[in-house]
């Protein structure tokens, strides 16, 4: 697939405009996301080593972060002896992620939790500005999109990149027509080891492209509708696993 269809979003590590300073703004978002009771995944190493858990309170004056602890014991502990642990969630379709380099335990409300120190930045990315990245062709995933007019039958179409905001597909059949706007319930999304992604996508555009050889090939842009934090955080793990295997290589 010729490299033009696709291109890349600047990574949020060297893009300035993403990043929030204002210590107002930050503690605005963090209690927008307590009153939302956003789910959020803390990552702290390999694509295993995470949880989920939600901001549970913040104390400004004590520049203190409140979070739920975890159901498994085991990643706790990996969690607590990391020296580095980014936190990533949505909010209003809006991805927010900081990190922190320091998280305890303590009590709150009767109950064990995490503590750690307000973050002094966070990345808010909106979801056109999601970091996309290509899948290896060595690599090949597939979604399974369910067609509405035919009950079960389900169309095969290789994922050509992907972001926590939505997929480009390619290589689906001639005779499927893709117009923007049309909305595929419960897609599959085969991520092999990692799991399955089950979602509803929207098609936002659809490219297509004469080759030199007069072949004819076509793109689709999807966007994610209705991702749940389960799916997102599967997503997020299969983007750095692709990440840590394309540096490996380099």
């Amino acid at each position: 697939m010729p490299d033009t269809y696709v291109q890349n979003a600047p990574r949020v590590s060297d893009n300035e405009r993403y990043l929030v300073h204002s210590r107002l703004e930050i503690i605005g978002i963090l209690r927008g996301l307590i009153a939302h009771s956003s789910f959020v995944t803390a990552s702290f190493g390999g694509h295993d080593d995470f949880i989920v858990t939600a901001i549970l309170a913040l104390n400004p004056e004590f520049e203190e972060l409140i979070l739920d602890y975890g159901a498994d014991e085991l990643a706790n502990k990996r969690m607590l002896a990391a020296p580095r642990i980014t936190f990533m969630t949505q909010l209003d379709h809006i991805r927010i992620q900081f990190t922190v380099t320091k998280i305890e335990t303590t009590m709150f409300e009767g109950a064990r939790a995490f503590r750690t120190r307000l973050p002094s930045k966070l990345t808010r990315l909106q979801r056109r500005e999601f970091y996309r990245v290509k899948v290896p062709l060595g690599q090949t995933t597939f979604c399974a999109l369910k067609l509405p007019a035919a009950g079960v039958a389900t169309v095969q179409a290789r994922i050509a990149d992907v972001s926590c905001g939505g997929i480009a597909i390619v290589d689906y059949p001639d005779d499927l027509a893709l117009e923007p706007g049309t909305v595929f319930k419960d897609c599959e999304i085969d991520l092999k080891d990692l799991g399955q992604v089950v979602t509803d996508l929207e098609i936002v555009h659809v490219l297509e492209k004469t080759t030199r050889n007069a072949a004819r090939s076509r793109l689709a842009g999807c966007r994610f509708r209705n991702l749940s934090n389960g799916m997102l955080t599967l997503i997020q793990r299969y983007i750095n696993k692709i990440e840590r295997e394309v540096k490996a290589l380099t």
